[in-house]
């Protein structure tokens, strides 16, 4: 064991919170988080008036280093050597943005000493996990309304730019199958009054079985008190697709 992860460990150890015990972990274990650090604030001071507010968080299990700037710019750093999901992200981000009746935010690829690094414009708005259950259960139809015709209007199109992204080129949209964005559970950001206003990380985006990650944010939902979230959401989804005399669409 290395000094620095012996001294991660022992400063660790009298941290309770397990979320804030695991954060504090990555941030002594890895010093390059310090050096991103510098550098958004050194990209602030060319781009947009240096930094008047900067707050930092971790994706899950702590993959990613998140740096939000001026609430106007978000910064996703791989702290893994990994395979960067950025590229593929972008295209997809890029082709659905064209019909997506739920806002996706601009996003860039940067590269920062050999790091791929991408850069989102933030939206303003607040997590499903923000608001009193109760409150979101109250008015549960008018979020999954919202979905549904996310996912319908996504899920019908066979984008020909990213044709080559999907895991058989001649497969078809069809019901609960196309391009999805595949973690919908807490990705997206919602005003006071329930209107979503923007999707996020969408890098796990596929064209795929929808019914695998929904059985997902179900038990998220479900987990969280969201009860009966996801029966209005399949519902509104159905009468979206069988109601529509043109179902499939492409966009060669």
């Amino acid at each position: 064991m290395s000094v620095r992860s012996l001294f991660a460990n022992i400063v660790c150890g009298f941290i309770p919170n397990h979320k804030t015990r695991s954060r504090v972990r990555v941030v002594l274990n890895n010093p390059s988080v310090h050096k991103y650090v510098r550098m958004v604030r050194g990209w602030a001071d060319k781009n947009c008036g240096g930094v008047r507010k900067l707050k930092l968080d971790f994706g899950v299990g702590c993959h990613n280093l998140v740096v939000m700037l001026n609430d106007e710019h978000v910064f996703k750093i791989p702290l893994l050597k990994r395979e960067n999901p950025g590229p593929r992200e972008k295209r997809i981000v890029d082709a659905m943005r064209t019909v997506s009746p739920i806002y996706f935010p601009e996003m860039e690829i940067m590269n920062w000493d050999g790091v791929l690094v991408r850069r989102y414009e933030f939206i303003h708005g607040k997590l499903l996990c923000d608001f009193d259950a109760k409150y979101i259960v109250a008015n549960r139809a008018k979020i999954a309304h919202q979905l549904a015709k996310f996912m319908y209007e996504i899920g019908r199109v066979d984008f020909a730019e990213i044709r080559d992204l999907k895991p058989d080129a001649d497969a078809k949209p069809d019901y609960m199958y196309g391009w999805f964005h595949n973690d919908i559970g807490q990705n997206f950001l919602m005003d006071d009054e329930l209107n979503i206003v923007g999707f996020i990380d969408a890098e796990k985006a596929a064209f795929c079985d929808f019914r695998t990650s929904l059985t997902a944010a179900e038990h998220f939902w479900d987990k969280h008190g969201y009860h009966g979230l996801m029966v209005d959401l399949l519902a509104e989804y159905s009468k979206l697709y069988y109601s529509k005399p043109s179902r499939k669409k492409s966009s060669n």
